[in-house]
């Protein structure tokens, strides 16, 4: 079985761990202590997560897990298309997602988990801006890209939209999930859209 250390927090960790769901693959989840990591070099040679083992094959990037999944496991639903075209599309809605919501997405969350003492209200504000913007993008839609095997592209909406809005499950295993959405000041209902949009993801977080 496919082994995955995460660090439950961390969204590349996230990524897989959707990833790993939505694809159906039975793994063993391994969880990672952020100050203890000797496990993790000890195996891999470094100490990031996420990292897999399956095979005999250990990969420590996450981008690199990813398409390790679809190359690997054809049999189960594909994240990434097959086509260049369309993967070229998917990687321009990557640098899109990266430049409008990662990046003011980024300080927020340092100040959630405790490394920056105060929250930078721009980056927040500009978050907020970026989760409306989708919200209106997923008004009426249940894939963010029209095309087969694209579902890459959902999962890196939900990627980063989920810790302003965390399922039950998420804040179940994740602890400080609980106080993410405190963080990120998100209301009930504001980003109804987005909100439905992220169900089926943050099913898999749980």
């Amino acid at each position: 079985m496919l082994k995955f250390w995460e660090l439950a927090p961390s969204p590349n960790s996230t990524k897989v761990r959707m990833a790993l769901r939505f694809k159906n693959i039975d793994f063993e989840a391994i969880p990672v202590d952020p100050v203890d990591r000797d496990a993790v070099l000890k195996m891999s040679g470094q100490v990031l997560t996420p990292v897999i083992e399956d095979k005999g094959i250990i990969l420590n990037d996450s981008e690199a897990i990813l398409q390790y999944l679809d190359a690997n496991y054809p049999e189960s639903p594909r994240l990434f298309p097959r086509d260049r075209g369309g993967r070229r599309e998917c990687e321009d809605w990557k640098k899109e997602l990266d430049e409008k919501i990662a990046k003011p997405w980024m300080p927020v969350f340092f100040h959630l988990i405790g490394r920056f003492e105060e929250c930078d209200q721009d980056a927040l504000k500009s978050y907020h801006e970026a989760l409306a913007w989708l919200d209106r993008l997923v008004a009426d839609k249940d894939q963010i890209q029209e095309g087969e095997n694209k579902s890459i592209c959902d999962l890196r909406v939900a990627e980063w939209a989920t810790y302003a809005l965390p399922g039950p499950g998420f804040i179940a295993r994740c602890r400080l999930m609980g106080k993410s959405k405190e963080v990120f000041a998100v209301k009930n209902g504001q980003f109804k859209h987005l909100e439905r949009y992220l169900e089926k993801w943050n099913g898999f977080l749980a």
